[in-house]
């Protein structure tokens, strides 16, 4: 669905695929959930706008949000220039 994970320490960290950034265009928006924040698999997780298209991408598993990436919230241009860049990390329920 565009976005990477990988298990680690019982945390899952989810990142945005490079192919996906280049098929985005200059990223403009990002949204992502908040610390402690539930979710479910194949819950809205990560939104992004960008010059091509508007993309929702979906949690890979159940948890809750432990970690947030915030530099890309502040400037999502930045997520244009990264290279598989890590969102967030999720604690598995």
């Amino acid at each position: 669905n565009g976005l990477w994970w990988q298990e680690d320490n019982g945390t899952v960290k989810v990142g945005l695929a490079s192919q996906v950034i280049d098929e985005l265009g200059d990223i403009t928006f990002l949204e992502t959930p908040q610390v402690d924040e539930a979710v479910d698999k194949n819950d809205q997780l990560i939104d992004i706008e960008g010059g091509k298209a508007v993309e929702t991408f979906k949690s890979p598993v159940k948890g809750k949000i432990s970690r947030v990436y915030s530099d890309y919230q502040d400037d999502p241009a930045s997520l244009s220039k990264a290279t598989d860049p890590l969102l967030v990390e999720i604690q598995p329920a």
